[in-house]
């Protein structure tokens, strides 16, 4: 009988984003693990029982005999190289050398499933040849691969952080089976008013249209939401009316679906989510930083999710007048973590290394949406009980 959990190894695994996402999945055994830092590994090993279990600080010295046989290989390989706060240096900087380690223990172990994460910029660095480079070394592995670029606010958290997601298989029934995501966490489109488009108003609870680069106007590019006037709600007892200042807010929440076995791109979908916005409060990158251009506006509006987490800025929160920074437990929020997890960290972590280990790592939810996948086409193309 095959056995139904694929086991796996966890390579450059931070606080364990991959291990958490994909035990929250379910049908998966982690065999190991491999940091470099130190910090980063208390907690990895706070958070999850690692006894028995292979570990190796340095990848470059990880001996593929010594690693027990595992299904899966994931891990989100060092992003700082390709990545435009990290210069870009890409292979010429030690760290982008590192996915051939992950080349070479793939070559020796030959694991049926990868999953690896990286920087949107990982695509078009070097002109795109460097992500030719990582294509074309998997495939004379002999691997199908697929990839996307996923964004953590369209599962469930309010951060906007795009990252590309690169699947790899040696079966080719699971051609097309785990990506593309092309669904949203938001439900139905709701219309609230009729109307020409850009006239018509749709409930914040919903998918706002697909944005179509023919239309003109900011209603017609997006959708109109119309946010504190008073406007005739459509109800199935009929119409009731919403005034400033009730409890109607928005999130744009757009699913960046960049993805491709052979870089193809298919439209961009704008949803939204109440979940995703803060009322009365707005994010803010660095404010004293306001002459820095990095990672767009240095403020967004209450309605929008907060900025992708770096270790170069200082991200915090306008509050009635007033800035303060995110606390430790709101980034890694941010990334999904639950509060009982977090809990068992920040008492012996200094906020430093936890602003890091949040900035550092995947977000928990994207994994375990991959791992829900890859477990069901895993049952599908085995036969697994």
């Amino acid at each position: 009988m095959i056995k139904k959990n694929i086991r796996y190894i966890d390579l450059f695994s931070g606080i364990g984003g991959f291990r958490e996402g994909l035990s929250l999945a379910g049908d998966f055994t982690c065999a190991g693990h491999c940091e470099i830092d130190k910090s980063a590994d208390r907690s990895y090993r706070t958070l999850f029982d690692t006894k028995g279990e292979w570990f190796c600080e340095d990848i470059r010295k990880a001996d593929p005999n010594n690693i027990p046989d595992f299904e899966l290989l994931c891990g989100g390989f060092p992003c700082q190289s390709f990545s435009i706060p990290g210069n870009r240096r890409g292979f010429s900087d030690p760290r982008g050398t590192l996915f051939f380690e992950i080349a070479r223990l793939t070559e020796a172990k030959r694991p049926a499933y990868l999953l690896l994460e990286n920087v949107p910029g990982l695509l078009n660095h070097d002109g795109g040849r460097t992500f030719a480079s990582i294509l074309g070394t998997l495939d004379r592995l002999g691997y199908g691969l697929e990839w996307q670029v996923l964004n953590s606010k369209d599962f469930g958290v309010p951060q906007s952080r795009k990252r590309v997601y690169l699947i790899g298989y040696l079966d080719e029934r699971c051609r097309g089976k785990i990506f593309p995501f092309t669904e949203t966490a938001g439900t139905s489109l709701m219309q609230i008013l009729p109307g020409a488009q850009g006239e018509r108003v749709y409930s914040a609870e919903g998918i706002s249209c697909t944005l179509a680069s023919q239309t003109g106007g900011f209603g017609g590019k997006t959708g109109l939401y119309e946010v504190g006037l008073p406007i005739k709600e459509n109800t199935k007892k009929g119409y009731k009316t919403a005034y400033p200042g009730d409890s109607i807010s928005l999130a744009f929440a757009g699913l960046n679906t960049r993805r491709g076995r052979v870089g193809r791109k298919i439209a961009h979908t704008l949803t939204t989510n109440s979940d995703q916005g803060t009322l009365e409060a707005c994010a803010v990158l660095t404010p004293d930083r306001e002459n820095v251009r990095q990672n767009g506006r240095r403020i967004k509006s209450e309605e929008e999710p907060m900025f992708t987490l770096t270790a170069q800025d200082r991200h915090g929160v306008l509050q009635h007048g007033r800035i303060r920074r995110l606390t430790p437990r709101e980034c890694l929020r941010l990334q999904g973590w639950r509060d009982e997890r977090i809990d068992r960290i920040v008492s012996f972590q200094s906020d430093a290394q936890l602003y890091k280990q949040a900035e550092n790592g995947v977000t928990v939810t994207v994994i375990e949406a991959i791992g829900k996948r890859l477990a069901a086409v895993h049952r599908e193309v085995t036969g697994a009980d």
